[in-house]
């Protein structure tokens, strides 16, 4: 049996807090380690702190071995495809191009709203 672990840190993770999961994870056997990718905190309070999902598993991409890393979806709405398309190339490259998981698109309204998207 395969296992993954998904977090959703935009409800008041650190880095160091989903550093710990990913190690605690990879010790444990687990195949992957998939964070959200939100800009802001719910559902419940909205003024949670929050992290960059890309930057934090490119820190998590160099401080562990084997752990699959990647995004269950991430944002289109406010993520600009040439920036983001550097951004996930570079932490393919920082887990030795064999550890991260591809990415699917999408979002909510209310994302939509916040960012003022179209």
């Amino acid at each position: 049996m395969r296992f993954a672990i998904m977090i959703e840190p935009q409800q008041g993770l650190s880095y160091a807090d989903q550093l710990a999961v990913a190690r605690r994870a990879e010790l444990a056997g687990f195949e992957a380690f998939f964070r959200s990718d939100h800009i802001q905190s719910f559902p419940g309070p909205d003024d949670l702190p929050t992290t960059d999902a890309w930057t934090v598993l490119a820190g998590i991409a160099r401080e562990t071995s084997s752990i699959r890393l990647g995004t269950l979806v991430t944002s289109a709405t406010f993520r600009h495809p040439g920036p983001l398309a550097i951004s996930v190339a570079q932490v393919d490259a920082m887990s030795a191009f064999v550890r991260f998981q591809m990415v699917s698109w999408g979002s909510s309204v209310a994302i939509v709203v916040i960012v003022g998207a179209p």
